[in-house]
Formats: C-alpha cells, structure tokens, sequence
C-alpha cells in the first residue's frame, strides 16, 4: 500500500493533550481515537487516499471560535485535499498559505499541497462534524484521467502549489463523501466495510465533484449502482421501515434523492418497496411455519393482527388465514 503522507501529527488543542500518530504505524486498518468532547476515525485505503472524520461537541461554558486540533504531516507526493463540513462551522488555517478560510454546510474548502500545516478551529455553540479526503495527484489523474484530473484543479483554482479555494457543495454529494465512512456497522466489520465499500463511495465522490465543476448529471451507472446497495440492505432486513433519513445518510443521498431516485429505478418509493418485502416474507412464513399471526404482524412492524391482515388482503387478495390448513372448529378470525 502506498501512503498519502510519511508522517502524520496531531495535537488535539480543545483538550491540551498532543499526540503524534506516525503514518507507518496506520497501515491499511481503521481507527478511532476518543478525546472527552469527539472523536476522530482515520482510514487509510489501498487506493492511495486518506480519509478522516471529526466529530466534536465543546461541553464547556465557553462561546464563539475555539482552537480544536493541529495538524501536521509529511507527504509523499502532491495530494488534493478536501474537507466537506456535514454539521457545524469553523475555521481552517493552513499556516504556510497563511490562510483562514471558513466553513459551514453544503460548503467544501479544496487544497492543493505538498505538506500539511494546519489549524483547526470550530464554533462551540453547535456540534461540528466534517470529513476530509486527502489524495495523491497520482492516483487522482490514473481513476478519472490526466486531462480531467487538470481540468478539476484548474476550475477550483488550484493549479499551482500551495493553493486553497472555498466552494459551495451540494448536499446529495456531501453526503457521499459522507458515507465512505459508514456507522452501520461496528467493531471488526467496520474495518472490513471500511476497505471493501469506502473505496466505492470516494471515487463515486470524485465523479459526482467532476461533474458538478463540468456541469454534468452523476453517470446513470453511479446513480443506479449506489441505490443498488440501498436495496440491497433493504432485503436483508424486511421488517419495519427504516429511518429515511438515516438510510439516506448512510448511502451518500439526501432524503429526497433517495426517495425519487428508487421510485425512478424500481418504481416504488422506499416505504412502499419495505411494505411489499415484508408481506411477501409474511406470505413464506406463513406457508411454512406455525407462526401466530399475531406474533408474526409484530416481527414485520405492523402495530397491530388486523392491519398486517388489511395490507394483506389487499395485497394478495385473500385473507392470509386461507394460506393455512384449519383444523375442525378453528379460526384465526383474519
């Protein structure tokens, strides 16, 4: 694996602790490190990026702008750095630009670098929450070509180095950068979702970013492949609805995109389509086993027998005692 950078220092300024964290010590793992007010979660992927997530909550007495973190590191090559703020504002000073440059939702700041020498500052009145990328040119120029990846630095005003430049940003692909780091997941599995889907969702970012600097719609086949994913999670799981909001966030979408976006693809908006699994999986069970119905209605989600049996009924068109061979003087009553 090739590292972004040869050596990597942090010093958490919010809670006077430092600590450095050599860059040889990473590998290919992830990993959290916990401070009394956040935390940060680091992945380092096979294909020659870097990623890193910020979550932090002053809990003191204290207002306005505070110093939270430094950050120093040693690269490898010239990287393309990019931090996307999901919650919160802030301030990010690169002490060799001799830059501030602020930052809030649907706001992105673009950094073309050789050596990283920042300062990071937040707001304490509201929690901050923001993901960064760091790339090598290298790699950026071999996954979206050499004209393209020229053509990106050019439009963000980053064709010589140092340079920095602020852009606003769209919440739909926010969100994928977003989702590269998942927390669906926890423990072990994190690390191997981390490698085997984070991959994925940063070069779908890299596309949808050349897109949006292009003035060009995210390819179909991004588009489709994404909400691919969404229902796939949807059929290992078809019981109650999940949380759109949540599922959205956890798939690079906003709520609404997600929303339009399956009802384009599959023709049914995500509640509908978790309404006819889960019936459909009611309608095996109760072929093959002598699950209550009552007991079953409450598996799926449904509050109550009756209202498992009405969306039933009006699925299939019979009610779903018929399903089931009754004994003499017996009757569900649905």
């Amino acid at each position: 694996m090739t590292s972004t950078h040869t050596r990597l220092d942090t010093r958490w300024l919010a809670t006077a602790e430092a600590e450095g964290t050599p860059a040889a010590e990473a590998g290919s793992s992830r990993w959290a490190e916990p401070w009394p007010e956040g935390q940060v979660e680091r992945l380092e992927l096979d294909l020659g990026a870097h990623l890193c997530r910020v979550a932090h909550r002053f809990t003191s007495g204290q207002t306005g702008l505070r110093p939270l973190s430094e950050v120093r590191a040693e690269l490898a090559e010239p990287v393309l750095f990019v931090q996307v703020t999901h919650q919160g504002r802030g301030v990010l000073q690169d002490r060799r630009l001799d830059m501030r440059l602020s930052h809030a939702p649907c706001t992105a700041l673009f950094l073309h670098l050789d050596r990283i020498d920042h300062v990071h500052w937040a707001e304490s009145a509201a929690p901050l929450e923001i993901t960064a990328l760091v790339m090598s040119l290298s790699r950026l120029r071999r996954f979206i070509g050499a004209e393209a990846a020229r053509e990106l630095l050019a439009a963000l005003a980053l064709a010589n180095r140092p340079a920095a430049s602020r852009r606003s940003l769209p919440a739909s692909i926010a969100a994928i950068l977003k989702a590269s780091l998942s927390e669906s997941l926890t423990g072990p599995l994190r690390q191997l979702q981390a490698q085997a889907q984070a991959q994925s969702w940063v070069l779908d970012f890299l596309v949808a970013l050349t897109g949006l600097i292009n003035g060009l719609a995210p390819p179909v086949a991004h588009q489709r492949a994404r909400l691919e994913r969404v229902r796939a999670e949807l059929d290992r799981c078809p019981g109650q609805a999940p949380d759109l909001g949540a599922l959205a966030r956890r798939h690079g979408f906003t709520a609404r995109a997600l929303n339009d976006g399956f009802k384009r693809e599959f023709g049914q908006t995500v509640r509908a389509y978790v309404a006819d699994r889960r019936l459909e999986a009611a309608h095996a069970v109760l072929l093959d086993t002598p699950v209550p119905l009552k007991v079953l209605a409450a598996r799926l989600g449904y509050a109550s027998a009756s209202h498992f049996s009405q969306d039933f009924t009006q699925k299939f068109g019979y009610r779903p005692g018929r399903l089931r061979r009754q004994g003499p003087g017996e009757d569900d009553g649905w």
